[in-house]
């Protein structure tokens, strides 16, 4: 015990940020535990009952089992976890071809994964993929997550995601109740690397095929910016209005076939070789990566509950939410607060060194 405590002060300095690291998840955890409700800004700002943040970035892989944290007091919840084992649903199931021109589809848990990240000069060192790739016998195999609240209504959802891979996959963050109530973000490998896309279905009329004005948009990144690159898409489901932001930028919105219905939460890489996904070659991929997801949402047995309590706003950080009658240095305060709290703590142990 002798040999750990004696270390010079310079030693003992440089350990600080390692400390910090280390009780920065606990602190950020017991900030979303004080918060009874979540609230978000732009044009759809809305409260939420229950937040969740999905955290894929540096996990510890033993096996084939990444290590697995998370604090919750029920309407917060911040997790570092495999996702289907925390909270989703990895989907195992064949989707036949709906029409003679597209292909098969078999949804399996072999094609989600956690990846090590080998993008230097990137600090992470994890994320999750999902992964899709046409067989030799015409099946295109593909990953869904669901989310297990099944009957959320109204949400403000967010992802940190890249889509790379070759053309004729569909990668999707959408919520979903059937065909008439669904609102997406997708973004298509045979797009422009510049594009996503986004809508509420339907959006096309059923007798005509006519498009549906307002129910659908194809949107263009900053000109330096691609969909193969780490991005921060956020649809927000509200009453009578949808938006869609990236990069913290509003980039849609509309009140054109905005579900009406408790929705499904999901998260997906497809292709069916039909018109909208476009046709693999036989043995081509594509990845959907993902760093974090952040959830914000009410359910139907939540939106008739009494409000009331701390209300903590989720745009200071992704994973972070903090008061929202804090001041702008709030979170800046309490970082300070920790680090002469620890300065505190190398003071003590420094001085039991210098005593023993």
């Amino acid at each position: 015990m002798r040999e750990l405590m004696i270390r010079s002060v310079p030693d003992m300095c440089s350990s600080i940020p390692l400390l910090f690291a280390l009780i920065s998840p606990f602190f950020l955890s017991n900030v979303a535990a004080e918060c009874n409700q979540f609230s978000t800004n732009g044009s759809t700002a809305a409260r939420y009952d229950f937040y969740r943040f999905y955290d894929f970035r540096n996990l510890h892989i033993s096996g084939d089992s990444p290590s697995i944290s998370a604090s919750s007091n029920g309407k917060s919840k911040i997790v570092a976890a495999t996702p289907w084992s925390s909270g989703w649903d990895s989907k195992n199931w064949h989707r036949p071809a709906a029409k003679e021109d597209t292909l098969p589809m078999q949804y399996a848990p072999s094609e989600l994964s956690i990846s090590n990240n080998t993008d230097a000069p990137e600090q992470h060192s994890t994320y999750l993929t999902l992964h899709t790739t046409l067989l030799q016998d015409g099946t295109q195999l593909a990953a869904e997550l669901d989310y297990t609240e099944y009957n959320v209504t109204y949400a403000s959802m967010r992802m940190s995601a890249r889509v790379h891979g070759a053309r004729g996959a569909v990668a999707g963050f959408f919520t979903y109740h059937n065909d008439t109530n669904e609102s997406d973000i997708e973004i298509m490998t045979g797009d422009p690397s510049s594009q996503v896309h986004y809508s509420n279905q339907p959006t096309t009329n059923p007798e005509t095929d006519a498009s549906i004005p307002d129910a659908t948009f194809n949107v263009s990144m900053a000109a330096d910016a691609s969909t193969s690159t780490w991005n921060v898409y956020r649809l927000d489901w509200v009453s009578n209005r949808s938006a869609w932001y990236l990069n913290g930028a509003q980039s849609a919105s509309t009140e054109v076939n905005v579900p009406g219905a408790e929705s499904m939460l999901i998260l997906n890489l497809w292709s069916n070789g039909g018109k909208f996904s476009g046709r693999m070659e036989t043995g081509d991929e594509a990845w959907f990566d993902i760093q974090w997801v952040e959830l914000l949402f009410n359910t139907t047995a939540s939106a008739s509950a009494p409000g009331g309590g701390t209300v903590c706003s989720a745009e200071h950080s992704p994973g972070s939410p903090v008061p929202s009658n804090a001041s702008p240095f709030y979170c800046s305060w309490l970082y300070a607060t920790y680090f002469w709290w620890l300065m505190g703590v190398v003071s003590v142990v420094c001085l039991n060194d210098c005593m023993c």
